[in-house]
């Protein structure tokens, strides 16, 4: 059941790049549609390409350690210090984009709302990681253990 699970975590997380990567192929063309939509200043195009594209490469590098991090409970290393350092660096592209919403938000005020998400985000992933340490620690300590 774990590694079907883990396998179909992993196809998601490829999913998920495949999209990211399209939407930075077509950032511009959809962010001009929907500010042309909602009727907003055109000012703001270039705002919301520029946070988008700023976010996108915590992102990716966050989808990639995230990859990595399932490949890795895949084979059946779930617990050790390369994975929590994988989930601490997740967790700092959470508040790296948090930062750059942050600053998008004092031009387009739903940004505020990404920030929120990311902030919280940001605080999940730190604790599980830390639970990872301390997982990784005791596996340490029993493996030592005659």
């Amino acid at each position: 059941m774990k590694q079907h699970s883990a396998f179909l975590s992993s196809l998601a997380t490829l999913l998920c790049m495949a999209t990211l990567i399209a939407l930075c192929i077509f950032a511009v063309p959809l962010t001009r549609w929907y500010v042309d939509f909602r009727a907003m200043r055109n000012f703001l195009t270039v705002v919301i390409v520029i946070i988008f594209y700023v976010c996108a490469v915590p992102a990716m590098l966050a989808l990639v350690c995230l990859l990595s991090l399932l490949r890795r409970i895949h084979k059946g290393k779930s617990f050790d210090a390369h994975n929590a350092r994988l989930l601490a660096l997740i967790a700092w592209c959470c508040l790296a984009v948090a930062a750059a919403c942050t600053v998008g938000g004092f031009f387009y005020v739903p940004f505020f709302l990404i920030t929120a998400a990311m902030l919280f985000l940001f605080l999940i992933v730190r604790v599980v990681r830390n639970c990872f340490v301390t997982a990784a620690q005791l596996q340490e300590e029993n493996n030592l253990t005659i």
